[in-house]
């Protein structure tokens, strides 16, 4: 996955600067400047890896501001930017909410075999969405399975995980912030964590003695910021981060 992301960007980067040169050549029937194409560019980048990876708020977006910068040759000059912004806001949630289920099942990094485990795993999945649709004004909940789901919708949730044999946790935020506690958690050889966050916020807290495993693809417009000091060793239990972050932030805190 890394390698395919850099041979996107250093492709993309030769193109934009293609770009970039023919414009200041006038070899373009619109003139813009030198900013506003770079700015082309990179939203353009972003609009196409939102897109690849079904990422509904980077898509929406990157299009918006690309309106922004061409109001004028688009004629939408009546518009301001507030309004193509709040427009913006509105269609992404929309269309995440009307599309997540499609959106769910093609999310490039949960095809592999760690994503699905089977009966056994639907079977904790499915005493998850029990608990969780039976109290909707619930939003804070002890779990105390090996695989669990936390699922957030516009509204802010708080998860204390605790098992004996933790394996997997699929943490899904759209327009919501997650917290999820893993200090009550026993990690016997390795587990996965992913992501999968849209103009949101989760917080991880983990053991320090984790060995933690950050495999997340570019995320657009998005941060990941690591707070407290890891006390690692080689008999760590390897713990996997993967998954994707759209307009959002995922902050890890080794407690």
């Amino acid at each position: 996955m890394r390698n395919r992301n850099g041979v996107f960007w250093g492709l993309f980067l030769l193109v934009g600067a293609g770009v970039l040169v023919a414009s200041q050549m006038h070899l373009f029937s619109i003139t813009v400047g030198i900013w506003s194409i770079i700015l082309t560019i990179i939203l353009v980048a972003v609009l196409i890896k939102s897109l690849v990876y079904f990422a509904v708020p980077g898509a929406v977006f990157s299009l918006a501001f690309l309106a922004i910068i061409y109001a004028g040759p688009l004629h939408i000059t009546y518009l301001v930017p507030w309004t193509i912004l709040g427009a913006a806001l509105l269609i992404s949630i929309g269309l995440s909410l009307i599309l997540h289920p499609f959106l769910a099942k093609h999310r490039p990094w949960m095809k592999g075999e760690n994503w699905n485990h089977g009966h056994y795993y639907n079977h904790h999945r499915d005493r998850f969405n029990h608990r969780h649709h039976r109290d909707v004004d619930v939003d804070v909940e002890t779990v105390e399975d090996s695989y669990i789901d936390v699922s957030v919708r516009m509204g802010s949730s708080v998860r204390y995980v605790n098992s004996e044999d933790f394996k997997q946790a699929n943490i899904d935020v759209s327009m919501g912030n997650a917290k999820v506690y893993f200090q009550n958690v026993t990690v016997k050889e390795s587990a996965m964590i992913n992501v999968d966050v849209s103009l949101g916020g989760v917080e991880l807290f983990v053991p320090k003695e984790w060995n933690v495993i950050e495999k997340l693809d570019d995320n657009d417009l998005s941060s990941v910021t690591e707070v407290g000091f890891r006390d690692k060793s080689e008999d760590s239990p390897k713990v996997t981060v993967q998954g994707y972050l759209s307009l959002s932030g995922m902050k890890i805190n080794y407690i």
